[in-house]
C-alpha cells in the first residue's frame, strides 16, 4: 500500500485550502497545484499516491489532466470533483481510466473515504481498467476494419 500523499488540482484557492486542511487532518501530506500543467510537473516529480482534480479549470480541464496522466504511463489514481455531471465528460472519463467523480459541493466523510479507497485499490484498478479498455478499443477498430 502506497504513502498517503495526496495531490489537489483546483483553481479556486479557497477549495485548494479547504482540501489541503481537511486531508492534512487526516493524515495525508498533501500537495496542491492550481492547474493541470502544474499538477502534471508535480505528479513526474513526486508521485502522488492520489490525484483529486477539478474538472472545469482555465487551460488544461481535469479530463486533460487525467488523460495525460495516463498517456505518460502512470497508474496513479484520479479521482475528478465536479459541481455538474456531464454525460458526455463522464463517459471520456471513465475510458480514460478515472477512480470516481464526487459532487462539489461535497461531503467530507465521503469525499475521505473515496480518496483512501483510490490509495489502497486504485493502481490495481488503472492497470485493470486501461487494459480492459484498450481491448474494447482493439475490438471497434476490428469491427471498423470490417
Amino acid at each position: 500500500m502506497s504513502a498517503k500523499t495526496l495531490l489537489i488540482v483546483d483553481d479556486e484557492p479557497e477549495l485548494r485550502s479547504t482540501l489541503q486542511e481537511l486531508f492534512e487532518n487526516e493524515g495525508w501530506s498533501v500537495m496542491t497545484a492550481e492547474n493541470g500543467r502544474k499538477a502534471l510537473d508535480k505528479i513526474e516529480s513526486h508521485k502522488p499516491s492520489v490525484v483529486l482534480s477539478d474538472i472545469k479549470m482555465p487551460d488544461m480541464d481535469g479530463l486533460e489532466l487525467l488523460e495525460r496522466v495516463y498517456d505518460g504511463g502512470s497508474d496513479t489514481p484520479v479521482i475528478l470533483l465536479t459541481g455538474f455531471r456531464d454525460a458526455q465528460k463522464m463517459q471520456r472519463a471513465w475510458e480514460s481510466c478515472v477512480f470516481d467523480f464526487n459532487d462539489k459541493p461535497f461531503d467530507a466523510h465521503r469525499l475521505i473515504d473515496l480518496v483512501d479507497s483510490a490509495r489502497v485499490h486504485g493502481r490495481e484498478y488503472v492497470r485493470s481498467a486501461r487494459a480492459r479498455f484498450s481491448r474494447i478499443r482493439l475490438s471497434r477498430i476490428q469491427r471498423a476494419a470490417g
